[in-house]
């Protein structure tokens, strides 16, 4: 026989109201208020989100910040857990901000990924290289291997392509000028800091192909990365 599933829990409005938005984010609408006084349920937590249920069954997502002088039915404040490592690696979205070094030059890049599984995620990038005798924009696609979790600190392994167009100022680097194509491998080091934020450090090598012209490089980077 099949145990009933727990109840979700249940608390009391501390504050004036609490503002149910229809999704979990700043930018999405607030539909509905809750009262001080008024029951809601805790159904699911998104990093800083909650999605509750109001007693008269409306539906949303609210700030953990909102509902942390929410009460416990024993009257004692709810004690509502921070985002923690646990849910980083929950997490499926991911956006951050790189820079660096591309062998003696500058770099820097956005980036933004997917993770659909723990272990496995795809991330796009763009970026820029610039100083005196180098400048390129480049674009790339790579995938990112983390098989270890149960640190804060979590190594990780990427392999993927590269796009790059120079201009007059590149020959310092290769023969031919214009575009070309660069495959990527590297590693690097993720360090979760707190809340939704996320240090990552790493070194690359491309194998950059121009016409007949083929150039190993070197990268290394660092960036501040936000997960969701």
């Amino acid at each position: 026989m099949s145990q009933a599933a727990d109840p979700a829990p249940t608390l009391e409005v501390a504050d004036p109201f609490i503002e149910l938005h229809t999704a979990p984010g700043r930018g999405y609408p607030v539909f509905h208020v809750i009262e001080k006084g008024e029951q809601v349920e805790l159904l699911k937590r998104k990093t800083n989100w909650y999605k509750v249920r109001a007693v008269s069954g409306e539906t949303g997502w609210t700030k953990a910040t909102q509902l942390g002088r929410t009460l416990q039915p024993t009257g004692l404040p709810a004690d509502l857990p921070e985002v923690s490592h646990g849910q980083y690696l929950e997490s499926s979205w991911r956006v951050g901000f790189t820079a660096g070094m591309f062998e003696d030059s500058p770099s820097f890049s956005l980036t933004a990924g997917y993770r659909p599984l723990t272990w496995l995620g795809a991330e796009l990038e763009a970026g820029k290289i610039y100083n005196q005798s180098v400048t390129s924009d480049y674009y790339g696609a790579n995938l990112v291997i983390e098989p270890l979790h149960q640190w804060s600190l979590t190594p990780y392994a990427l392999a993927g392509y590269s796009q790059f167009s120079f201009d007059a100022r590149q020959k310092v680097l290769l023969s031919d000028l214009g575009d070309a194509d660069g495959v990527t491998f590297g590693g690097g080091l993720g360090y979760y800091i707190g809340r939704n934020f996320l240090i990552r450090a790493e070194y690359r090598v491309y194998s950059v192909s121009s016409n007949s012209d083929s150039t190993g490089l070197s990268e290394w980077k660092i960036g501040l990365n936000t997960f969701f």
